[in-house]
């Protein structure tokens, strides 16, 4: 439900492939907002929220939920233990590489960080032949438009949706999906402010 009566709900679904080392080069998905937006009417799309949820398309591991599973490495960990992570982000300008983006970079709307590590662990032997266990660690960290654009952020143009990956071994060779939901209200915006975006659009 709409948080006020002029919230307008947004959504929409991505695929995006793993290679057979769990990596994902940079990819980017558009969401289509021409009917919000209009330059001539001086109409734009302010965001209010955005949510990203990672699901496993025809998991074979969930396969009753199809929920994400997080573990990079479960029965792939060895005495040297992995890490992985997955980034996605909401953008209006397409960076050709998401390791350069940060919470400081022009036109992020939001950005989510999915960070996994397996550590081994031994019985005191010391050596990969001494190695009993594996430890996991987890760490998801997202920054939303409120934490990046607490003055508001007002779009005039569609809305890039940015993946990137690297190592994520549980899902190699895989087809991921992330679902898209974003709040958003119809604002007007002023000519100054119009002719400033576009400035900045076309400066990308």
């Amino acid at each position: 439900m709409a948080k006020n009566s002029g919230d307008i709900i947004l959504r929409d679904r991505m695929e995006f492939d793993l290679d057979g080392s769990g990596n994902r080069d940079t990819v980017y998905g558009r969401i289509d907002l021409s009917s919000y937006i209009s330059v001539p009417q001086k109409k734009g799309l302010a965001i209010k929220q955005v949510f990203f949820q990672v699901r496993e398309q025809n998991s074979g591991k969930l396969p009753n939920t199809g929920v994400w599973d997080w573990m990079v490495a479960d029965e792939l960990a060895d005495a040297n233990g992995s890490q992985g992570a997955l980034k996605v982000v909401a953008t209006t300008r397409a960076y050709e590489n998401l390791s350069d983006v940060g919470i400081a970079s022009p036109d992020v709307l939001c950005m989510r960080e999915y960070i996994s590590q397996t550590s081994p662990t031994d019985d005191g032997g010391g050596g990969a032949t001494a190695t009993v266990g594996t430890s996991y660690a987890y760490t998801d960290r997202f920054y939303g438009p409120m934490d990046l654009h607490p003055e508001g952020y007002t779009l005039v143009s569609d809305l890039l949706i940015g993946i990137a990956a690297d190592t994520w071994l549980a899902n190699t060779s895989a087809t991921l999906e992330v679902d898209i939901l974003i709040i958003a209200e119809e604002v007007k915006v002023t000519q100054e402010r119009m002719n400033d975006m576009l400035q900045q659009a076309q400066d990308l």
